[in-house]
């Protein structure tokens, strides 16, 4: 249930927010041959295109988790959904490789804002099994930005030589900002009294943080590795189309389900956890080992379904462990987008050296093996 009747534009607007962020992030994901004739590179430095907005997600975590203390969420999201659009517009017209990497990385800086502080603004409007749903909801709205971006993405690479491919992500930012505006003096989002200097720290330290951190590590590491390379692997086994696009959907539909499971199912959040993360490290070994033929067109589905799934339950988790609930969800994003940005490059590295990817599917079994352990960990602290 909520903590009263929020308007609906406080409601909606950090799920409109995200869905222009991960229109940018992803969007370029689904033309890769434009990107790698146009800069000359290989699928490693592909893969570094996404490393390069990760970084930055990491690097504005601190002052993120700063400011969310002191300022409603409310005027921190109008900002930085404001600033993310704006640097998005700019991407497209890079003249180098080097270039785009800064521009993405400038790109990144606003964008982490938003998806930080979108998630804290949820955490504040909703408690318990209503929040596991919304954050689940939010985490749906990005990949579904970015399904929008697989279709989009290569009439505009071939109408436009790239153009629009990362600016187009500036305009489903405006009907965010114009109702967040309309919201601007809410105090439903301001900092609770609750959130002290100590919980603040204590949130770095906390058990169960730490450990939705590991999990969250799986998860955004498993869904950033298939969302990079989804294009560039249908393309492998032959596959056109926008099969692609229907991966990053099924992205949106697991993570809204995943978050709406502890409400409508005798189920926790440490069990969605450790159940989605098991399908999960399953799919992954049977990826890195099936030969050619209908699974290696079926196991993505699956296994992007099963690596979206846990996020509603993480960030709950998270965001439950402590008063300071803007910190704790900024130590889980930070955590999970250090260890993920190296994931691309190397999975890209992979492609580069063997032709395949089997190797990053086998680093990813590991990864959600990891997950399962820390869901049964933060079951048993929470008893």
């Amino acid at each position: 249930m909520t903590r009263t009747d929020p308007p609906l534009g406080l409601r909606v607007a950090p799920h409109l927010a995200v869905v222009s962020v991960g229109y940018v992030m992803f969007g370029y994901a689904g033309v890769p041959e434009f990107y790698l004739g146009r800069y000359e590179i290989g699928y490693a430095s592909f893969g570094l295109m996404l490393s390069a907005t990760l970084l930055p997600f990491v690097l504005v975590q601190w002052p993120a988790s700063r400011l969310v203390k002191r300022t409603a969420t409310t005027r921190l999201l109008i900002a930085a959904t404001v600033a993310q659009a704006a640097l998005a517009s700019t991407v497209d017209f890079a003249p180098t490789f080097p270039a785009a990497l800064g521009l993405r990385f400038l790109w990144g800086l606003g964008a982490g804002l938003v998806l930080s502080v979108g998630a804290t603004h949820v955490a504040r409007l909703y408690d318990g099994d209503a929040a596991s749903r919304q954050q689940g909801v939010y985490g749906g709205m990005l990949t579904l930005g970015g399904a929008f971006g697989f279709l989009i993405a290569p009439r505009l690479a071939a109408a436009t030589n790239g153009i629009g491919i990362h600016a187009l992500g500036a305009l489903g930012a405006v009907p965010a900002v114009g109702a967040l505006y309309r919201n601007r003096s809410d105090r439903l989002t301001a900092p609770p009294n609750a959130a002290s200097g100590a919980a603040d720290a204590s949130a770095l330290t906390d058990r169960v943080v730490l450990l939705a951190s590991l999990c969250y590590v799986a998860a955004i590491g498993s869904y950033l590795t298939l969302s990079a390379f989804v294009t560039a692997y249908f393309e492998d086994v032959g596959i056109g189309g926008p099969l692609n696009a229907l991966v990053l959907g099924v992205a949106t539909l697991g993570r809204a389900a995943g978050g709406s499971a502890v409400v409508g199912l005798p189920v926790t959040d440490p069990r969605v956890i450790a159940g989605a993360s098991t399908v999960a490290a399953l799919g992954f070994g049977a990826l890195a080992a099936a030969p050619s033929g209908p699974l290696r067109v079926g196991l993505p589905v699956l296994v992007m379904l099963a690596v979206s799934l846990p996020f509603g339950a993480i960030y709950n988790v998270a965001a439950g462990a402590t008063a300071a609930e803007g910190s704790a969800l900024a130590t889980v994003i930070a955590i999970g987008n250090l260890v993920a940005l190296a994931l691309p490059a190397v999975t890209g590295s992979i492609r580069d050296a063997t032709g395949g990817y089997e190797g990053a599917f086998a680093l990813l079994v590991g990864l959600n093996a990891l997950a399962v352990g820390s869901a049964v960990l933060i079951a048993r602290a929470r008893r």
